[in-house]
C-alpha cells in the first residue's frame, strides 16, 4: 500500500553492505529503499525486493532464522490487531538473541509539534513531502498527515503494549543509534526532518 511518509530522505548509508554477511537480516516493507546485504521484503515488486510477500499474512520464513529485523514506515499501514499478528510473526522468526528495529511516525510527537511548533511542522511538510497545501497551515498538515501516512498512527505506549503482547520488550533509541552494529546507520530521516519514533524490540523470555 502506498503511503506518504512524513520526512523521508534516502541516504547513502543504506546502500553500503554490512561488514557481517553471515547473519540473516530481513527488511520488511522495503519499498523503493532496499538495504544492501539484507533480505528485502515487499508486496510491490517495483522496488525489486528479494521476496515479494503480503506482510498482512504469515511471514514466509521459518521460525528462529532472523538475526535482525528492520521495518520503516510500514506498521502505520496496520490497525492494532493486524499489527499484533505481524509482531507475533516477527517474534516467531527472530532468534532469541536477535533484535528488531522499527521506525514509524509518532502520533504524540506529531500532535505536540502541531500544538507547540506549528511553523516547524509546516516546514517539514513543505521541505520533505511537497504535497501542495491550500491553506499553508499546520492544521492542514495534521489532517493530511493523518489521512495519507497510513491506516493507524501509533505512539510509544500503544506500540509497546502490542509488542509486549507479541513477546517483545521495546525501548526508544536515537537516530541511527543502536547497541547492535547491524542496526546502525539505516534510518532514512533525521529527527529534525520528521515526527518519527525510533524503536528497538528484543524478545522477552
Amino acid at each position: 500500500m502506498a503511503a506518504i511518509i512524513i520526512g523521508i530522505r534516502a541516504r547513502d548509508l543504506r546502500s553500503q553492505p554490512s561488514r557481517r554477511q553471515d547473519m540473516t537480516k530481513i527488511n520488511f516493507g522495503s519499498g523503493p529503499y532496499p538495504i544492501a546485504g539484507w533480505i528485502n521484503v515487499d508486496l510491490d515488486s517495483a522496488g525489486r525486493p528479494e521476496v515479494v510477500a503480503d506482510l498482512g499474512r504469515a511471514l514466509p520464513f521459518a521460525s528462529g532464522v532472523a538475526d535482525f529485523i528492520h521495518t520503516e514506515d510500514f506498521i502505520a499501514q496496520l490497525d492494532p490487531l493486524p499489527l499484533l499478528e505481524f509482531l507475533r510473526e516477527c517474534r516467531r522468526i527472530l532468534k532469541p538473541d536477535g533484535a528488531m528495529r522499527v521506525l514509524t511516525p509518532d502520533l504524540e510527537r506529531f500532535a505536540r509539534t502541531y500544538l507547540e511548533n506549528p511553523d516547524h511542522l509546516v516546514w517539514i511538510w513543505k521541505t520533505f513531502i511537497g504535497v501542495p497545501l491550500e491553506t499553508g497551515t499546520a492544521c492542514e498538515v495534521l489532517n493530511l498527515g493523518m489521512r495519507l501516512a497510513g491506516r493507524f498512527q501509533y505512539d510509544f505506549t500503544s506500540f509497546s503494549r502490542l509488542a509486549a503482547e507479541a513477546g517483545f520488550a521495546t525501548v526508544r533509541v536515537g537516530y541511527n543509534e543502536s547497541r547492535f552494529e547491524a542496526l546502525r546507520g539505516l534510518d532514512l530521516r533525521r529527527t529534525d526532518e520528521a515526527v518519527s519514533m525510533y524503536l528497538e524490540c528484543t524478545p522477552t523470555a
